[in-house]
């Protein structure tokens, strides 16, 4: 059978709610196709909650994470969150995760990097691109540090 994207996405998401579990946080899956976040996550007596928008690269890719431009729009939200799942076969996934608007300059950053260089073959200059490519090529030592590191979460509820 074949993978498609909404499987690897659901995939993710799920992932993301088994290691919120762990954490002794209670992860609410939002309906599909919500636009801004996959997961609502709260405490024990639902006190404080944060909102996870869940991007995930699937087992066959070994780049990165491919975008919308709607991911260069910072959202001024200190409680939502991005977290970045790898699935990887035989080792255990890895999470990478930010707060949200952190995640937009980072991506902005990249891409701003990106197109200020002239293309390698002609020397010309890159075009738009209708998309936002986050590879692992692109981490800096910020973002490898992210890896598995959930304190941030943890810290907001």
């Amino acid at each position: 059978m074949k993978n498609t994207y909404n499987l690897t996405g659901n995939a993710g998401e799920y992932f993301v709610c088994s290691e919120l579990s762990k954490l002794n946080i209670l992860p609410l899956l939002t309906p599909k196709n919500n636009p801004l976040f996959d997961i609502i996550a709260t405490n024990n007596d639902g006190s404080k909650h944060v909102a996870i928008q869940v991007k995930t690269m699937g087992l066959k890719n070994e780049q990165g994470w491919k975008l919308s431009t709607g991911i260069t729009t910072r959202k001024n939200n200190p409680n939502l969150f991005l977290a970045l799942v790898n699935l990887k076969t035989n080792a255990p996934n890895e999470f990478y995760l930010y707060q949200y608007d952190d995640f937009v300059d980072r991506v902005n950053e990249t891409y701003i990097n990106y197109i200020d260089k002239p293309h390698a073959r002609t020397g010309e200059a890159k075009k738009d691109v209708k998309f936002r490519w986050f590879n692992f090529s692109d981490f800096n030592e910020d973002d490898r540090s992210r890896k598995n590191d959930w304190t941030m979460i943890i810290n907001q509820l």
